[in-house]
């Protein structure tokens, strides 16, 4: 063995936005201390998309939008130390720098995940400029498929994208691991030539359905809304802005024939617009002060009995406070909601014809009868009218965009187990995915596209709210008392959520059969356990093995936290936020390296 100077090596696998931010953490702090020896920080991606990853690819459509105001965008976070790079910008004042390309884009519109992408990728390569001197970084393209310990280190295993097999590279004594979502949704459908189980990235995985193909699509949120826009506007259709604001779409003739919706509950996301610079809700009833004389049962929270009813008040509140404005008058609120109560009674007396607000109605309830399609469009044009009137006017939108502002309240109570184990199992498949669905909608003009399209009858939801599926060699969709239709194509539309005991992936599967990673068990002692699917971390992010001891040579961030912590937002700086941390603890550490040789193994 040759002796070598010491070098620390520290690895980020994953160079989305959660990696990049890791990054941009690890660099900003190095740049305050003295470092004492060289360093290399290995970035490991699965394709040369670093900084953006596929979700923000700037090689991807420009018909893929965002459904985050410009606004609220900004790579560098407001925080110590301040970033390494001398002049950061936000994500506006870049586009300003755009101008001449981008001449309609402000803080209140929307722009393509691919303009995003080119954002991300370039504050990227700003970081790679600010490097200070001892630091070296090393970009490895390919998919990374194991991490092994090799002595005091690891040693990481990635498929090399540009030769097709694995290399390994050995010595890192630190690994940031921000992988975003290891697995697919059906695996078992994987072998046939007429599913599509992702369909990212779109040009190729849904680029070679034929022309006059019948399509059912699974899942009818924000990637549902990608796949039919990949499906018709990316096959060369066009939309026409009519006089009313409507739109209407022109066929190319190289759309398929029809497209088939579907999923568990047949319902759309709501729409939203411009939420930046709006009034930020100060909830009144879903707030700390109203837990102090709440205690956790066991150590834990009921979600329904103890949680809900906070959330049902707030919600109840913000909608019969615009509903009473729209009269002239205003709702007092009081902590005792009686008296609330007792205001509404009264307004439904002096006007009885307008709605009453159910909560559980209008986080979930299905659209119904005979007449699916029909019923189905006639609400994605309402929900469309009332983002257009705003979440400052319209009782709906504000009600919609309301769980944007408590969710951040909630994650506190959730994360870490703070569920009993049936009550978290509860939240996530009876409440979580729909009030996602109702605050974290699509912009206006991407479901003013479904209009137009399902208009030309190219979309039929004849058969969205869960139908029966069967496989031979099509695919057939069955809701009793309808006929049966067979359709050419299944396309998943689903994003995978991470599931350890299910379906780990190639590189999660290592992790487990290593012991570097176990499975997260919320348990409570005389209750039914309950596996949300992630791994064991503590609030670090280290892995966590059975006898409760931390690995704090490896930190996840995003994704695979998912399950302890909840809404992992992608472009989020303060959500869920374990980067930091981790930079500042890693940074606090190489002060105390050595500088002299000590006998190391070779890079490659």
């Amino acid at each position: 063995m040759i002796e070598e100077p010491y070098i620390k090596k520290i690895a980020i696998v994953g160079l989305g936005p959660k990696g990049l931010y890791g990054l941009e953490r690890l660099l900003a702090n190095l740049a305050q201390v003295e470092i004492p020896a060289p360093i290399e920080i290995h970035l490991f991606n699965k394709s040369d998309s670093f900084g953006a990853g596929d979700i923000y690819n700037p090689a991807q459509p420009s018909y893929l939008l965002m459904n985050y105001v410009n606004g609220h965008i900004n790579m560098w976070p407001d925080q110590k130390p301040k970033p390494a790079v001398p002049h950061p910008k936000s994500y506006v004042e870049w586009l300003i720098d755009q101008q001449e390309e981008f001449p309609t884009a402000n803080a209140y519109t929307f722009s393509s995940r691919a303009t995003v992408g080119r954002y991300l990728s370039e504050g990227f390569e700003e970081l790679l400029h600010a490097c200070p001197d001892e630091v070296s970084i090393l970009k490895h393209v390919g998919d990374v498929v194991d991490i092994a310990k090799n002595g005091d280190d690891y040693k990481i295993f990635y498929r090399d994208s540009s030769i097709g097999f694995a290399k390994e590279v050995h010595g890192f004594q630190n690994i940031l691991i921000a992988t975003g979502h290891p697995c697919v949704n059906d695996s078992e459908s994987l072998s046939q030539d007429n599913y599509v189980d992702f369909i990212y990235p779109v040009a190729q995985r849904l680029g070679n359905i034929p022309a006059g193909n019948k399509v059912a699509i699974k899942g009818m949120g924000l990637t549902f809304i990608d796949a039919v826009l990949a499906l018709t506007e990316g096959k060369k259709g066009k939309f026409e802005k009519e006089e009313n604001g409507s739109l209407s779409y022109i066929k190319s003739g190289l759309e398929p024939e029809i497209i088939y919706p579907f999923s568990k509950s047949g319902l759309m996301m709501f729409p939203r617009g411009n939420t930046f610079d709006t009034p930020t809700h100060i909830p009144y009833y879903f707030r700390e002060e109203s837990f102090e004389f709440i205690e956790p049962l066991d150590g834990k929270f009921d979600f329904e009995r103890q949680i809900l009813p906070f959330i049902e008040q707030e919600f109840t509140a913000v909608f019969y406070s615009r509903k009473f404005n729209e009269k002239g008058s205003e709702l007092k609120l009081s902590r005792d909601f009686t008296e609330v109560e007792s205001q509404i009674e009264s307004f439904h007396e002096h006007y009885p014809a307008t709605e009453k607000f159910d909560f559980h109605s209008f986080l979930a309830e299905p659209v119904s009868g005979k007449e699916l399609n029909k019923s189905t469009r006639e609400a994605i044009h309402k929900n469309i009218l009332e983002a257009e009137i705003g979440v400052e006017k319209s009782a709906s939108a504000a009600t919609a965009d309301l769980w944007r502002h408590l969710s951040e309240f909630f994650n506190k109570l959730y994360k870490f187990g703070g569920l009993k184990p049936q009550s978290q199992k509860v939240f996530l498949e009876k409440y979580a995915g729909h009030l996602n669905r109702i605050s974290y909608g699509p912009p206006i003009e991407n479901m003013k596209k479904i209009e137009a399209i399902a208009k030309a009858g190219l979309i039929d939801f004849s058969f969205s709210h869960n139908p029966e599926i069967t496989q031979s060699t099509k695919y057939s969709l069955f809701i009793h008392g309808k006929e049966e239709i067979h359709v050419d194509y299944l396309v998943d539309a689903r994003i995978p959520k991470i599931q350890l005991h299910r379906c780990p992936g190639e590189f999660y599967g290592n992790l487990l059969e290593k012991e570097l990673i176990t499975p997260y068990v919320n348990r409570l002692e005389g209750r039914l356990d309950f596996r949300p699917g992630c791994l064991t971390i503590n609030e670090k992010g280290h892995p966590l093995d059975d006898t409760g001891f931390d690995n704090e040579s490896i930190t996840f961030a995003g994704t695979p936290t998912e399950g302890l912590t909840y809404d992992n937002d992608t472009l989020s700086r303060k959500r869920n936020d374990f980067v930091s941390g981790w930079a500042r603890d890693l940074a606090e550490h190489c002060l105390n390296m050595k500088p002299e040789s000590q006998f190391t193994s070779n890079t490659y």
